[in-house]
């Protein structure tokens, strides 16, 4: 019996032993490679695509896609996540995570950090940047992750990750003209013409065109352009948006105004699918909201003057040579009363 305990405590005593020189070896091999603990046990981040949602003249709604790899064997939460975007070492938004993160043991977790970019900030920056000749940027996020966890070297720790990206500038979208088609007793065409400028280095299209548009304060309309609107890099293309228009959406007060041809305030609206070649904004969802004050062009009104100066021409023209054949009948029977 005695035997079978010292032959026990023998082979515990090994593995105890083998335990402690692997142990040994581990902390040599790791010192030997000159890396803190932190490389095996805080995460990265790396960035994977930005994606514009919501666009109008005032902001730019963005999604970052972003990976947070956990190379540690134990999985932990994260409490909370503070991050900085910068765009050529400008900061040009900051805003924290909303939600807690659960991260796997040597896995990775995919998250979607929501951006709001205003656009007079944006737009400054990618004028200048444009001006510059710069195509492509750094784009950097400084995040701090904050976790209560014991098994990270402190309660919080930074991550840095920079990817150098084309320049993107988003798309510049006018109303150009409104004209007014086709009056009828019923209603009316109008054909809203918007200019859209694409001032970078690849081509983008509109695909799927969504509008609402608003005339003065009066009921708004709503209509759908299918298909493709290509945009050209570094250039401009023009569409036209046709709005069918009845008498109670125009309202007495517009219906006037188009008829006199004075300014009228608009309101549209454009939803569209926005397709490029660029990883930042294909397939992205985006909405536009542009508003002014346009001079209107009636040219059904226009060609109904147009057809009473003619007809009224004419009649002026059949007048006149009815006169002159009165005339010469005046003039053949004053001949023959003469002749007689």
């Amino acid at each position: 019996m005695n035997d079978k305990k010292r032959a026990i405590s023998w082979v515990i005593g090994l593995i105890i032993l083998a335990v402690i020189l692997g142990v040994g070896f581990a902390v040599f091999k790791f010192k030997q490679s000159g890396k803190e603990v932190a490389d095996y046990v805080v995460p990265k981040i790396s960035f994977q695509q930005m994606q514009l949602t919501n666009l109008t003249p005032e902001r730019a709604d963005v999604k970052m896609r972003m990976i947070i790899d956990n190379p540690g064997p134990i999985g932990f939460k994260i409490d909370s996540l503070f991050y900085i975007v910068s765009i050529a070492d400008q900061e040009v938004a900051r805003t924290t995570y909303p939600d807690t993160l659960r991260l796997k043991a040597k896995d990775s977790t995919e998250l979607t950090l929501p951006l709001t970019l205003y656009y007079d900030k944006l737009k400054d920056l990618t004028d200048r940047l444009a001006n510059q000749g710069q195509d492509s940027v750094m784009y950097r996020v400084n995040a701090t992750i904050f976790s209560a966890t014991k098994l990270l070297p402190k309660d919080k720790f930074d991550l840095k990750v920079e990817k150098k990206l084309p320049l993107v500038t988003v798309p510049d979208v006018k109303i150009t003209n409104l004209k007014v088609k086709d009056l009828k007793l019923k209603g009316a065409t109008m054909e809203v013409e918007a200019a859209v400028r694409n001032r970078n280095v690849f081509p983008i299209s509109f695909k799927n065109l969504a509008y609402t548009v608003q005339i003065e304060d009066n009921e708004a309309v709503e209509g759908n352009k299918p298909g493709i609107v290509k945009i050209p890099a570094k250039g401009s293309s023009s569409f036209t948006i046709p709005v069918q228009l009845t008498f109670k959406e125009m309202g007495k007060t517009v219906l006037d105004i188009i008829r006199e041809g004075k300014d009228v305030n608009y309101n549209v609206k454009l939803k569209t699918e926005l397709t490029s070649e660029s990883d930042i904004i294909k397939n992205s969802q985006i909405n536009m909201n542009t508003t002014g004050k346009l001079k209107t062009i009636t040219d059904a009104i226009k060609e109904k003057v147009e057809e009473k100066k003619a007809e009224k021409k004419e009649e002026r023209k059949e007048r006149r040579e009815e006169r002159k054949e009165e005339r010469r009948e005046e003039r053949q029977e004053k001949r023959e009363a003469a002749k007689s």
